[in-house]
């Protein structure tokens, strides 16, 4: 009786041992989808960075272009 129940307790250990091995594969994969989602609205924010950045330079030089035209008018 003694090894029978051993043998169960033995069981009962693997089972929990694979199903913590189980759902640690499980998280493994939450994380990379959820790494590479991340990675990929980095990219998308960092292009729509650039791009106000870009914009922003173009409106300065029209400021700044404008702003001499003005000055230009008031001297002639």
């Amino acid at each position: 009786m003694h090894l029978y129940e051993r043998s169960m307790i033995e069981n009962k250990e693997l089972e929990k041992l694979t199903k913590l091995q189980n759902e640690n594969k499980y998280l493994k994969n939450i994380f990379d989808e959820e790494t590479k989602k991340l990675k990929h609205t980095i990219r998308v924010l960092n292009k729509e960075i650039e791009f106000y950045k870009d914009n922003s330079d173009i409106l300065k030089r029209e400021i700044k272009d404008l702003k001499k035209t003005q000055r230009r008018k008031l001297f002639t």
